[in-house]
């Protein structure tokens, strides 16, 4: 950059931010010998200093170059979105996807769960007819158990009459030799 770029540059930075402007302030902000500020400001800042004249109306070409610069804003905008929702849609198909199987996999382990349950009731249900059927067994096995001791009990209250009687019967008997016996006659039996 040249010299007289340098210093114009400096003089506008000034300028801008509402800074006083002289010659040792441009000369600091430019960074140039202070007697080439000098010559420059004598020959650029004079006719700077003038009557300005009145800013031309360009409210047509702004708006028009407003316009053109909101439609291709607004256009790159739409675009954006519909990038985004593009992106947005594909992930939520992915989603939809991912979901599907997952609901499938859980149908099939659902399914799975059902027929498990549904033949351990079976078992169940034929554990409980296997158990109503030995319960009845047992019944029986206990009536009869009742029955063969009450016949028992029976059988040996018939054997202790039937010892106790032929006892008697033998006590009878006996008697009856001892009197058959003749007085005369020792010990015959």
């Amino acid at each position: 950059m040249s010299t007289s770029e340098k210093i114009a540059r400096a003089y506008g930075v000034l300028l801008a931010r509402g800074d006083k402007i002289t010659v040792r302030a441009v000369q600091r902000e430019a960074g140039v010998r202070i007697g080439e500020v000098a010559a420059w400001m004598r020959e650029h800042a004079a006719g700077a200093a003038g009557d300005v004249p009145e800013a031309p109306d360009l409210s047509e070409a702004v708006s028009a170059m407003v316009a053109s610069v909101w439609a291709a804003a607004w256009k790159r905008a739409a675009e954006q979105a519909d990038e985004a929702t593009a992106v947005a849609l594909d992930a939520a198909r992915a989603g939809e996807a991912d979901a599907l199987v997952a609901a499938e996999q859980a149908t099939a382990e659902r399914d799975g769960a059902v027929t498990a349950r549904d033949r351990a009731l079976g078992e169940v249900e034929g554990l409980r007819v296997e158990l109503e059927q030995l319960r009845g067994q047992l019944e029986t096995a206990r009536q009869d158990a009742r029955e063969a001791r009450a016949r028992a009990e029976e059988s040996d209250r018939a054997r202790v009459r039937a010892e106790a009687t032929s006892d008697t019967l033998r006590e009878v008997l006996d008697s009856l030799r001892d009197n058959t016996r003749k007085p005369d006659q020792p010990g015959t039996s």
